[in-house]
């Protein structure tokens, strides 16, 4: 018996490590992964259970959140194999951990055309092209389109990387898109998509964030919006204090809002975006042009000198 128990422990200790599914990946001929670091993905927009996100690769990991679904995501690392799943790190606005892509029968999330980051490092990753993906997506009681919202997160990630510690830019939406004319002050901005208003005041005790809003207009611009800060009164005497923003090079721009892009007003020419009685446009005073390889490779490139 001694020596059988020895001759079972000996076969035990050389057992192939691949023999333990805790290790294997479920990458069959007919799932394979489809997510690679550096680029978009999304929770598909099908009604389902919402993704896990952890803060290490395998079930053990503690739960940091969820991804919902019609969610937009960034990659940011992976694969690693744990558990018998494939895991990638992504970030999600404040969110960031690890999910699994699926299941041996299933994918749970689906990639996105655009990549974050480039491959050679030519452009800033801050200045990633946003997803073309235009699925209109419910945040709060505001519509935006899945591109939008991918932009936010993203300012939101570059926002935290600038020491912006307050504010959760999906919490802060007052005003989305596709509102028809709803709220005459916007004056037809927000009739299509890729328009924004954002809260400046803090969550807490509803005070003006002063030195936040420097922060976030610069991670917004990095992130692809023109965007800037509109006094309280600026639009009329009840409207308050906020920063709106424009994606830039969303396809479903209604004509006001593209005309505060690269209009006679707009943010492209170094102005604020509103129009003026007198036809003098007024010079933008919510920071500096950004503009990003992406931008101008799809037509939308610095406009100040062209007059």
């Amino acid at each position: 018996m001694r020596r059988l128990l020895i001759l079972l422990f000996a076969l035990y200790l050389n057992m192939p490590l691949a023999a333990s599914a805790q290790s294997e990946c479920p990458t069959p001929a007919n799932m394979p992964a489809r997510l690679a670091a550096g680029m978009w993905a999304r929770i598909p927009p099908d009604p389902r259970l919402p993704n896990n996100v952890r803060a290490e690769p395998g079930i053990a990991g503690m739960r940091v959140g969820q991804l919902t679904a019609g969610q937009v995501f960034a990659v940011v690392d992976g694969p690693r194999c744990a558990d018998g799943y494939v895991w990638w790190q992504v970030e999600s606005g404040a969110l960031s951990g690890w999910t699994a892509e699926g299941d041996d029968a299933d994918y749970w999330v689906e990639p996105l055309a655009a990549p974050v980051l480039p491959d050679d490092g030519s452009v800033p990753p801050v200045c990633a092209a946003p997803p073309e993906d235009y699925t209109r997506v419910t945040q709060g009681y505001a519509i935006l389109n899945a591109r939008t919202l991918a932009m936010l997160d993203h300012a939101e990630a570059i926002y935290r990387a600038l020491g912006g510690e307050i504010v959760n830019f999906r919490l802060a939406i007052t005003q989305g898109g596709y509102n028809n004319g709803y709220v005459a002050a916007s004056f037809g901005t927000h009739d299509g998509g890729g328009a924004v208003d954002l809260s400046v005041r803090s969550p807490k005790d509803f005070s003006v964030l002063e030195d936040d809003i420097p922060i976030m207009l610069r991670a917004l611009r990095l992130a692809g919006f023109a965007a800037w800060l509109r006094e309280a009164g600026q639009l009329g005497s009840d409207s308050p204090i906020h920063i709106h923003a424009i994606a830039v090079g969303d396809a479903e721009l209604s004509e006001a809002a593209r005309a505060q892009i690269d209009g006679e007003f707009g943010y492209l020419r170094g102005y604020d975006g509103l129009p003026q009685t007198d036809g003098i446009p007024q010079p933008d005073t919510s920071g500096d042009l950004i503009i990003c390889d992406w931008m101008t490779a799809a037509g939308w490139g610095d406009l100040r000198e062209s007059e």
